[in-house]
C-alpha cells in the first residue's frame, strides 16, 4: 500500500493561487496560433498522447469510459452521437420505437462489411447484443436488460423486443453496447489483443498501455471521416511528456496541464478549453467502511474544499460541482447550488459525531498513478484529516483501477474521474441501481429505483427532464455520489491541424481530423 503524503496548505497554497491570477482563462474555441497554410495530406499519420491506457479492445468487457476513444477507432457503433451528445445514424440508418414502447426497430446500413471480411448485417446485428449480454465479464449487461429477445426481420433489419420501456436505448447503443464486433471473432482468444471491428481504422500495432497503431480502412461509409492515412495513439500519464511530444512534432494533439498553458502557448501551439461530461469524484462503496451511514458521507462532503483543489490543482480550468450531470446536459438540475454541501470543517466533524464516530475513522482510497490525480488525492487526505478521517491509498494504474474497485470489489472508495455517458439514464443506472457495474456495494434507495423506470418509460424530453432533476435531488440529499468538479481541461494542438472538434476533450472520435501537407 503507498501512502500519498499530505498537501502543505499555507503559504504553498497561496503561491498556487498567486498563479492563478496570473494565468488568464482560455475562451471557448480560442487559440494563439496561425491556423495551417497549407491543403490536407491524406497520407498523414495523426499522433494523439492520450492521459489513461485501454483496459481491454473487447468492447463488451472494457470497463472505462476512456476506453471509448480507442474503440471507436476501430469498433463502429449502431448509433452516432453529435457534439451535444444528440444520437444521430452510424450503423443503423434509422430507428423507431413502437407505439407502446416495448419494442425498438432499427434499419441498417447497407454495402459494410467487417475488417476481416465478414458482412455487416441483420444476423450480425443479433449476434452482437446477445454476446454483449451474455459474454462472461460483460460491463454492459445491464444496460442492455430491457432487449429481451433480437429478432431479424429483414436482412438489414432487427426489432429489439424489451421488458420494460428504455427511452436511453438508441444512445446506449452508440455507447459499448452498441459497439459492433465481427460476429467470426467472437471466439478468438486474442480479441483483446486484436480487435476486429467495422470502424475508420484497423489496429496495425499494439503495444499495450504505450502505443496503438491504428491505419485507414478503405471504403469506409462515411468517407469524410476519414481525412488522414493513420491515427497513432501514445499513453502518456505525465503532462510534461504529453507537452515535450507536442512541441517537438512526436504527436498533434493531446490535453495538457493547465499550469502548461504559458508554455504551450510561447511553443506556438493552439489552445482551446475542452468540455467533459466526465466528472472527478471520490466515489465510496456505500456497503464498506462507515459509508453505508448518511451522516458520515454527508460530513466528507462538507469537509472537502473543492474550489481550492480547482484553483490549486487546475488553475481554474474546472467549474465546481456535486451534481453528476454537468450544466449543459438537459437532465441538470439547475435549482440545486454547486455545492449543496458546502466547505465546512466544523459542520464535518459535527456530523461524524452524529454518526457514533467523534474520533473519526479509517478507510483505504483507490486512486489512479496520474500526478493531477495523484495532487487532487493529495489535497483530499488533507482536508479529511482536519476532520479525524484517516485516508489511505492504494495507488495503481488508471486501467486496474476500475477492475478492482468495480469488478473485483475492493478498496472502500475510488478517487478518479469518469461517469459520463450519453444517455443521462446510462449514469443513473450504473452508479446507482443496485445492479449498477458502478455501484459495487449494490444500495440504492427506492426513490432512485421508481424515477429511472420513470426515466425510461418516456421519450417526450421535457419529461424526461423533470425526472431527471427529481433525480438529482435525491442523489444530492443522500449523496450517493462524491462529485468534485467538472474538468475543463486545455486542449493543445499544433497549427498543422485541420478540423479537430474538442466538444468531449477527454472522448475525442477525430471524425474529420487532418493534417496540413508539409510545405
Amino acid at each position: 500500500m503507498r501512502r500519498i503524503r499530505a498537501v502543505v496548505r499555507g503559504t504553498a497554497v497561496a503561491l498556487l493561487l498567486g498563479l492563478v491570477a496570473a494565468c488568464a482563462p482560455l475562451p471557448s474555441g480560442g487559440g494563439q496560433a496561425a491556423g495551417p497554410s497549407g491543403p490536407a495530406d491524406p497520407n498523414a499519420i495523426f499522433g494523439w498522447a492520450h492521459i489513461v491506457g485501454l483496459s481491454r479492445f473487447d468492447p463488451h468487457r472494457a470497463t472505462s469510459s476512456y476506453d471509448n476513444t480507442f474503440l471507436f477507432l476501430t469498433y463502429d457503433r449502431l448509433v452516432h452521437v453529435d457534439k451535444d451528445l444528440n444520437p444521430v445514424p452510424g450503423l443503423a440508418t434509422s430507428w423507431r420505437f413502437s407505439p407502446d414502447g416495448r419494442a425498438l426497430d432499427l434499419q441498417l446500413r447497407e454495402g459494410v462489411t467487417f475488417h476481416d471480411g465478414t458482412p455487416f448485417d441483420a444476423a450480425a446485428v443479433k449476434a452482437n447484443i446477445e454476446r454483449a449480454k451474455t459474454v462472461e465479464g460483460s460491463s454492459v449487461r445491464n444496460e442492455l436488460a430491457s432487449v429481451q429477445s433480437v429478432d431479424v426481420t429483414g436482412p438489414l433489419a432487427v426489432r429489439l423486443t424489451l421488458s420494460t420501456p428504455n427511452a436511453a436505448l438508441p444512445l446506449i447503443l452508440s455507447d459499448r453496447a452498441g459497439a459492433m464486433v465481427s460476429p467470426a471473432a467472437f471466439d478468438d482468444p486474442d480479441l483483446d489483443q486484436a480487435p476486429v471491428g467495422a470502424g475508420m481504422f484497423r489496429v496495425a500495432s499494439y503495444q499495450p498501455q504505450a502505443k496503438i497503431e491504428y491505419r485507414r480502412v478503405d471504403g469506409y461509409w462515411d468517407p469524410a471521416a476519414v481525412q488522414v492515412a493513420g491515427v497513432d495513439m501514445y499513453v502518456y500519464v505525465d503532462p510534461t511528456t504529453r507537452l515535450n511530444a507536442l512541441r517537438t512534432g512526436k504527436i498533434d494533439g493531446s490535453i495538457i496541464s493547465a499550469e502548461q498553458v504559458p508554455e504551450a502557448e510561447a511553443a506556438g501551439l493552439r489552445l482551446e478549453r475542452g468540455r467533459s461530461n466526465n466528472f472527478y469524484f471520490f466515489h465510496p462503496n456505500r456497503s464498506r467502511s462507515e459509508f453505508g451511514k448518511l451522516e458520515v458521507r454527508q460530513a466528507l462532503a462538507h469537509a472537502i474544499n473543492r474550489k481550492a483543489i480547482v484553483d490549486s490543482v487546475f488553475r481554474g480550468y474546472a467549474t465546481v460541482s456535486e451534481q453528476p450531470l454537468p450544466g449543459w446536459s438537459f437532465a441538470h438540475n439547475p435549482d440545486l447550488p454547486p455545492e449543496p454541501h458546502p466547505y465546512a470543517p466544523e459542520r464535518a466533524r459535527q456530523l461524524l459525531a452524529q454518526a457514533g464516530l467523534p474520533n473519526g475513522f479509517a478507510f483505504e482510497a483507490l486512486v489512479p498513478s496520474s500526478p493531477d490525480s495523484i495532487r487532487i488525492a493529495e489535497a483530499v487526505q488533507a482536508d479529511l484529516a482536519a476532520v479525524g478521517v484517516r485516508m489511505s491509498t492504494r495507488v495503481m494504474e488508471g486501467q486496474q483501477l476500475t477492475d478492482v474497485f468495480f469488478a473485483r470489489k475492493e478498496g472502500d472508495l475510488l478517487m478518479g474521474s469518469g461517469g459520463g455517458r450519453a444517455d443521462p439514464a446510462q449514469m443513473t443506472a450504473l452508479r446507482y441501481l443496485p445492479t449498477g457495474f458502478n455501484n459495487p456495494g449494490g444500495t440504492s434507495t427506492a426513490t432512485i429505483e421508481r424515477l429511472q423506470q420513470e426515466a425510461l418509460a418516456t421519450t417526450d424530453q421535457a419529461q424526461r427532464a423533470e425526472i431527471f432533476r427529481r433525480m438529482m435531488q435525491e442523489v444530492s440529499d443522500q449523496v450517493l455520489d462524491g462529485v468534485l468538479f467538472y474538468p475543463e481541461s486545455p486542449v493543445a494542438t499544433t497549427s498543422q491541424v485541420i478540423g479537430f472538434d474538442p466538444a468531449l476533450s477527454d472522448r475525442p472520435e477525430f471524425r474529420g481530423v487532418s493534417k496540413a501537407a508539409a510545405s
